[in-house]
């Protein structure tokens, strides 16, 4: 009994979706069971999230005593799809991103969709408070906006942008991604103005109209070497034909806009 005891408590410190206040651990330590507790785990509550267009529901679930909570969406239409939520954590993994909350696919009451873990934080809508590392901050947004240009999401705003209480971002609300864009939507680099700005940690200002953008040696070269097999393979459940080929394609522009860029947009942190 004392060894299940422990084996409960030490579920429920793995799941604490709280972030570490150390820049270089993982959010989330241990996915694998976190992915396995939101596949397994008995729904015991479903409630109603008040705001967003995707009707999401927040839903608590218990597995061996530990009891945690998680999003689960349903969203079916072909420009605001459940799917792209488990395409993007997908993606954030093979990449080594870690800004996307774990997020399995899962029915709930008889309905296909997916559940994300819950998260605490503030959106950076109600963020009001400065950021102790303003240059660590602004590296993380930048990773932000490359990962949006990759997936080409459409719907990144102060609202699904969450600053953890150890000052992590956390990317949350994918369902408008994988468009058939070609293009890259932020040029991979910060205008400073309106929601721009708040995500940089400033107030607007005329005289500032770009923050240069830097990124992650071990990503870029990540993002570099994975084959298209492997891309298509994390993703080929949700994602399908077309929009398979732009993704690759915009990799393709991410890359060669970094590479003309030069040596000052890359950082030799994790």
């Amino acid at each position: 009994m004392f060894g299940f005891v422990l084996v409960c408590a030490a579920l429920s410190l793995l799941l604490e979706a709280r972030a570490s206040t150390a820049q270089d651990d993982p959010l989330w330590p241990d996915r694998q069971a976190i992915e396995h507790f939101l596949k397994k785990a008995k729904v015991t509550e479903r409630k109603k999230i008040g705001t967003g267009v995707t009707h999401p529901e927040k839903v608590t679930l218990e597995l061996d005593g530990a009891v945690r909570q998680a999003v689960f969406k349903k969203i079916d239409e072909p420009l605001d799809n459940w799917r792209n939520e488990v395409a993007a954590y997908e993606l954030d993994k093979l990449l080594g991103i870690g800004m996307v909350p774990p997020t399995v696919e899962r029915g709930v009451g008889g309905r296909a969709g997916c559940l994300q873990l819950w998260v605490t934080g503030s959106t950076m809508d109600e963020h009001d408070t400065g950021f102790p590392d303003i240059e660590k901050w602004r590296d993380q947004v930048s990773v932000m906006w490359l990962f949006d240009d990759l997936i080409a999401n459409v719907d990144r705003h102060l609202n699904n942008a969450m600053a953890s209480p150890g000052h992590r971002l956390m990317l949350i609300d994918h369902s408008r991604s994988f468009r058939e864009d070609e293009g890259l939507r932020n040029d991979l680099n910060a205008k400073v103005d309106g929601t721009n700005a708040r995500l940089w940690g400033v107030e607007p200002d005329a005289k500032l109209e770009r923050f240069p953008t830097r990124y992650p040696r071990s990503l870029i070269e990540r993002l570099r070497s994975l084959t298209d097999k492997e891309i298509k393979d994390a993703i080929d459940r949700y994602v399908w034909g077309w929009r398979q080929k732009l993704l690759l394609d915009r990799r393709k522009r991410i890359l060669e806009r970094v590479g003309s860029m030069g040596p000052e947009a890359i950082h030799t942190a994790p």
